[in-house]
């Protein structure tokens, strides 16, 4: 499972010299991903507070959900249609820190909100009987939250770090490089002396950016607290939910409607999607996209399923498989290609699915385990007490209590493999192209309403994804 990474910082220790060139691209990666995820923090976590401040039910986080689902690339390609509409073109870092912003804030929520709900109930109730008010409540507060505060930046510094979609939409067209773009571009140029190499060596300092982050691993939020405190701002807070979720979902929707929908010279009613659907590469991306999410996702629930048995082994390989999703994607495609790249898996759909598989397991185990964690493991045991075999005890007890968290697995994965684009653009061959890839040679193309055609039908699967079944309990 390390092999890829293993294999890229052997082929990239030999282009070290690779990044004298690029230092001040890295510097610039290293800042723009660190305040934009403060960013991201920030807003995720005052979202966070005025819905337990407000009380709010829980369903109200569905509100979220879309502006999360809806692929990045995607996001980005709407922000640029609506706001060219009123004439602000937002190449560069004020677009890119917009789309960033609007699609990881609500990660932050979704992050955040659990912990706050278990750890902040009684010590605010106790605030509030003694009067502790301003600074001296906030410090009261702010040290159970710490950790969380600090994982949750380190997720969302991870995820900015490694992004391609948005750079190559929005920064490249006005010359902003980060690392990976400019792997990307290294690879692919043709004035190179060593494209390989030098691409592995520019995904070495990615990795060295990324290594401080993977140490901020998430607590365990615990058993929610009690709710003894009377709900305040509760118009405040849905307002706040409700303006974020129109910000991140109804502003890209509006612009990619437009766009796909009317005739940019005359204004008159022309959707592009059959003309759109029309390209090959439109097509083929549809089905490759959909047949690689749902394998990925099928197989996933497999090894789920494969493994609840040995509750040891789902901890041991969650923690080895953490690194292939917590690392940059660009870190494991390029891995890929340089071990793949003599076998007949290169450059066909199964190098895809392999790096898909390899990306996206840590998150079904993630879920697998917390169901291991929560009592499961002992309630099998009390089965086998009472006669039964370990593998009837399971199969009658133990599978279906995890099958909730087998499904969130699944939610959680399948949209991400849906609309995933990093490793598709480092990996695909002619023939195995996913949306992403059919997004990004439309616009190269100046396809640019068949693009938003394609964006509306990515947008549309993800909204499809939120009626999957995801509850936990």
């Amino acid at each position: 499972m390390a092999l890829p990474l293993l294999v890229l910082v052997w082929r990239g220790a030999r282009h070290l010299g690779t990044w004298l060139g690029v230092w001040d691209i890295a510097l610039y990666s290293l800042g723009l991903s660190s305040l934009t995820s403060l960013g991201c923090l920030g807003v995720g976590t005052g979202l966070a507070w005025l819905a337990f401040r407000a009380r709010l039910d829980p369903r109200w986080d569905t509100l979220l959900l879309p502006a999360y689902l809806i692929p990045p690339f995607v996001s980005a390609l709407g922000f640029l249609y609506t706001l060219e509409l009123l004439h602000i073109r937002p190449y560069g870092v004020g677009g890119m820190v917009l789309v960033w912003v609007s699609h990881y804030a609500p990660l932050a929520y979704l992050l955040l909100r659990p912990t706050f709900e278990t750890r902040l109930g009684p010590l605010l109730l106790a605030c509030e009987v003694h009067r502790v008010t301003g600074f001296r409540r906030l410090r009261a507060l702010l040290p159970p939250l710490f950790p969380a505060l600090l994982a949750s930046w380190g997720i969302i510094y991870l995820a900015i770090l490694g992004n391609y979609g948005v750079p190559a939409l929005l920064g490249l067209p006005a010359g902003v490089y980060t690392l990976p773009t400019l792997a990307y571009s290294r690879l692919f140029s043709p004035l190179s002396s060593s494209p390989v190499g030098e691409a592995a060596a520019i995904g070495m300092l990615l990795g060295l950016l990324a290594l401080p982050a993977l140490a901020l691993t998430p607590e365990t939020s615990g058993e929610p607290s009690l709710r003894p405190v009377l709900p305040r701002r509760v118009g405040l807070a849905q307002a706040s939910l409700s303006g974020f979720a129109l910000l991140g979902v109804l502003l890209p929707l509006l612009g990619l409607l437009h766009k796909a929908l009317f005739n940019p010279y005359s204004g008159v009613w022309q959707p592009a999607f059959v003309e759109a659907w029309a390209l090959p590469l439109v097509r083929h991306g549809l089905l490759n996209s959909l047949g690689l999410s749902l394998s990925t996702t099928g197989l996933l629930l497999l090894l789920g399923l494969a493994l609840a048995t040995r509750p040891g082994a789902v901890r041991l390989l969650r923690r080895w498989l953490d690194l292939s999703y917590l690392l940059p994607g660009t870190l494991l495609g390029l891995g890929l290609i340089l071990l793949l790249a003599p076998t007949a898996l290169y450059a066909t759909p199964w190098i895809l699915l392999l790096a898909y598989v390899l990306h996206f397991a840590a998150l079904m185990l993630r879920t697998l385990e917390a169901g291991l964690g929560g009592g499961i493991e002992r309630l099998v045991q009390v089965g086998q007490l009472f006669g039964l075999s370990s593998l009837r005890a399971w199969w009658r007890i133990g599978i279906p209590l995890l099958r909730p968290y087998l499904a969130a697995g699944a939610f959680l994965v399948l949209p991400l493999a849906l609309s995933e684009l990093t490793l598709s653009a480092l990996l695909y061959a002619p023939g195995s192209e996913t949306l992403g890839v059919a997004v990004l040679s439309a616009l190269s193309g100046g396809l640019f309403r068949e693009a938003a055609a394609v964006g509306l039908i990515l947008m549309l699967l993800s909204f499809l994804l939120l009626f999957l079944p995801r509850r936990v309990g």
